[in-house]
């Protein structure tokens, strides 16, 4: 096998989701309208600040699979499967609001991602199939938060005054 290359991540804000713009009211859990301050985490895991993912790990491309999510759901899942292979070597995630296996492996110090998608017929394999280096997978995790956070803040400064939000920001994962 040859070297990895570099894994790769952005978050772009899907069209269409109002989170992200100035028309945005925040909604609790009874889609009654709230201030931002009572907002919990499922409603970032649910229901705001949708984007679409492009990863890159090894050759393959992931973006396909990850498109309109909730960008700290996406990074949530990473984390998962990166506490996970630290103890096994098969991590198997979906995203909250939809099916689909994220297929995480461990193989010594390389660590792989298959995805699959569910029809009438059973499981399919999507053809993407990548590798990279344990370390760049962390790597990898740890930025995500960190831009996706960033990105959060910076289209709805508002939301730094978010419990949820200011203990992922200052804690980082621990907060999760």
């Amino acid at each position: 096998m040859s070297t990895p290359a570099t894994p790769s991540l952005s978050f772009v804000p899907s069209p269409g989701d109002k989170s992200w713009g100035p028309e945005w009211v925040p909604l609790d859990a009874f889609r009654e309208p709230t201030v931002v301050e009572e907002l919990t985490q499922s409603a970032f895991i649910w229901d705001n600040f949708k984007v679409d993912v492009s990863l890159r790990i090894g050759n393959g491309d992931f973006s396909d699979a990850a498109t309109s999510v909730c960008v700290l759901d996406f990074v949530l899942m990473l984390q998962g499967a990166r506490v996970t292979l630290r103890e096994d070597r098969l991590a198997v995630f979906e995203l909250s609001d939809r099916q689909g296996e994220w297929r995480f492996t461990r193989d010594k110090e390389l660590i792989g991602l298959r995805t699959r998608y569910a029809t009438r017929e059973g499981w399919h394999f999507r053809p993407a199939e990548g590798h990279c280096p344990a370390s760049e997978f962390d790597s990898l995790v740890e930025q995500s938060l960190k831009d996706a956070l960033a990105l959060i803040f910076l289209r709805q400064p508002v939301t730094r005054r978010n419990p949820y939000l200011q203990a992922l920001a200052g804690s980082g994962f621990d907060a999760a």
